[in-house]
């Protein structure tokens, strides 16, 4: 019997968890874009994080994953990139709030699907995590997880 819990699913991502993860960041750090660990000090650094998508995304991702060999953070900066135009539209046409008593506020882009949100294990260079917090500032998402869901729901969506 196979387990389908976010966790079953990132250990089969090829995580292995009997790895001592002690000095994790420095190898991660030493990675160069080809895989190969290389030795200068110049090369971007890999940072894990995670982003919560409804659970509806979850075996799209890994579908997408599986047909095109990308990662995660990979599929997840192919989605934005793909889809910036449609976010830029979607702040654009988004209600505003206030501006008379109140200071003005754009409302947030409504989610495409409202269900329970599990989460999404991304790796990213640090500075596409400083990209990320820009295009949730500039688009009004609101987190990136809600930037994560809007750009791979249209991605996916039209993948398919």
């Amino acid at each position: 019997m196979t387990e389908s819990t976010p966790t079953a699913e990132f250990l089969r991502q090829g995580t292995n968890p009997a790895v001592d993860t002690a000095g994790l960041d420095d190898v991660l750090a030493r990675r160069s874009v080809g895989g190969a660990v290389t030795h200068d000090d110049a090369a971007p650094v890999i940072k894990p994080s995670v982003v919560h998508v409804p659970s509806s995304l979850l075996s799209l991702v890994a579908a997408e994953r599986r047909r095109s060999g990308r990662s995660n953070g990979e599929i997840l900066i192919d989605a934005i990139e793909a889809g910036h135009d449609h976010l830029v539209k979607l702040h654009h046409e988004s209600n505003s709030i206030g501006g008379r008593l109140f200071t003005a506020r754009t409302a947030k882009p409504q989610l495409p699907v409202a269900q329970p949100l599990s989460p999404l294990n991304i790796r990213l260079y640090e500075q596409d995590y400083e990209v990320l917090d820009r295009l949730v500032t500039e688009l009004g998402a609101g987190s990136r997880s809600r930037l994560a869901t809007l750009a791979l729901a249209l991605y996916l969506d039209s993948s398919t």
